[in-house]
This record gives structure tokens, sequence and C-alpha cells, in this order.
């Protein structure tokens, strides 16, 4: 095989922690072959993910790494060009959203429709179901709304992110993955926030990450490589599995992060293999 792809949370990393094995056996498949790491997880740049990787005693570059806000914002920017965004997301969505040209919107919305001041619990809407669009400064709308990963969410961001969609700004979710696995369980995901967005909105958010193609494509733009000569190893199989399938890759599923061998079992998603942490990995 001449390349890996490798999902980072619930595969090296829970929460801060490190995957025992983990180190040792991405380093043993960089020895033979090409590694890139391929995350749904927005909050870090790929810097901050490359620097905690060799921090940890793996072997890895900037470049070998694949955030889900790194392929947004160069999605956007190759289709639309350098846009207005309002991000609900933390650093390193907004970080990847900077280096690719893009203008991020603060969301001092001024008192935008929507803000709930009149009273009416309606949200600033005339009662029809649609935005009135009065007492908003159009020159003001971001372009696009960014979702992905928030620790710090809030009814606020919610607030301004659905004034910002019901005034045409294009939701778009770095991913929708229900939970996040850390070191001792899991914490809400993306796809919580992503799902508030689009019930308020009445929208469905179009989703640049695993197992969708602006992801995918990203690492095999990234590689330069057939994807049937790499092989993707997650630990989600609505999410790594399926993506590594639908492009003719060998996929690995690993039991130490959100699926376990009962939903592996159960699930019409199948791995070519499966084992119990990416310690066990050895060349395919």
């Amino acid at each position: 095989m001449k390349a890996y792809i490798l999902d980072l949370d619930g595969v090296i990393f829970r929460g801060s922690e490190v995957i025992a094995g983990a180190s040792d056996a991405v380093n043993r498949l960089l020895d033979s072959a090409r590694v890139v790491f391929l995350t749904n997880n927005s909050t870090e740049s790929r810097g901050a993910v490359s620097a905690r990787l060799n921090a940890s005693g793996i072997r890895c570059t900037e470049s070998d790494v694949i955030t889900s806000g790194y392929a947004a914002a160069v999605y956007i920017r190759k289709r639309y060009g350098a846009q207005k965004i309002y991000p609900i997301g933390e650093a390193g969505l907004i970080h990847e959203l900077k280096a690719e040209g893009h203008e991020i919107d603060p969301g001092r919305d001024g008192g935008w429709v929507g803000d709930g001041k009149d009273g009416s619990g309606e949200g600033g809407r005339d009662g029809s179901g649609e935005d009135s669009g009065e007492g908003k400064d159009k020159d003001g709308v971001a372009d696009f709304v960014v979702v992905g990963l928030d620790r710090d969410f809030t009814y606020e961001k919610l607030r301004i992110g659905l004034c910002n969609i019901l005034a045409g700004a294009c939701l778009i979710a770095t991913n929708t993955d229900p939970v996040l696995p850390v070191e001792h369980g899991f914490l809400p995901g993306a796809g919580a926030i992503v799902r508030a967005l689009e019930t308020a909105s009445g929208r469905s958010a179009f989703v640049i990450g695993k197992p969708n193609p602006p992801m995918m494509d990203a690492a095999i733009d990234h590689l330069r490589l057939p994807a049937h000569e790499c092989t993707l190893v997650g630990d989600r199989l609505e999410t790594d599995i399926l993506a590594g399938s639908r492009y003719g890759m060998k996929t690995v599923l690993v039991l130490s992060g959100v699926d376990t061998e009962e939903s592996a079992r159960q699930s019409r998603i199948k791995p070519d293999a499966v084992i119990g942490s990416i310690s066990e990995m050895r060349e395919l």
C-alpha cells in the first residue's frame, strides 16, 4: 500500500490523550508509505494538529494534515473565490478561513431582524414563516455561514447565524458527526450544532467532511495517488469507512473510538478489517 489516510479522534487521540501504541504504529507505517491525517474535527488549525502530532512522537508536517475546516475554506475559495463568512466554530476554523483569504464577519449585527427584542417570541418574523427583511442592513449579510464544532456555542451565535441564512447566506457544515470521543466518553459533536441551524432555518447544510466528496477529494489531491492505492483507517462506520469504501480504498475500522464490534456486525457498511486499535495496525 502506498498511502494511509488516518482519522485522528478515536484513532490517534481520545481528547488530549494519545491512544496507547499509536505513535509507534504510525511511525512504522511512515517507514514504507505516505501518511495523511484526515479529521472532521475543525477546532484546531492544521499547524496546531501537526504540532500536537509531533509532540506525541509522530513525524508529521502541516501539509500532511487535512481538517474539515481547511477543506471547507479551500472548497469555498475554489468554487466562489474569497467570501464574507460568519463562522460558528473555534480558532482552528477561523484560522483556516482567513488563510484562504476569506473575510470573517464578527457577528456584530446591530439588532438585526430576528433579535427577539420586540418580545413577540416570533424571532422577528412577520408571522408568515418568512423573514420580513425589515431592519437589516443587507450589505452586512455574510455570504456563508460555516458551522463546525464550537464548545462555546451560544443562543446568540445561533440567532446571528439564523439571521444571515434567512437573509440569503449559504449554510455549510464542516461535518455532522453527532459526538466527539474524549478521554472518558463523548461530547456533543458539530452535528448537534448544525442540526440546530437546519431546524431553525428550514435549510439543509452542504456538508464538507467525511464521507462527503470535498473532504475526500482534498486528501486524494494532496496524495496524487489513485484511491485504490490508499488505505483509510477510522473509528466511525458512517463517516470514515463509508468514505473509503465509496472511493474504492481498503478500509480498517478501529474499536478505540465510536463504533464497536456489535455496531460493526449490525452495519451494512463493512470494513476490510476490524482491529482493537491502531497499535495492531499492520501494512495491507
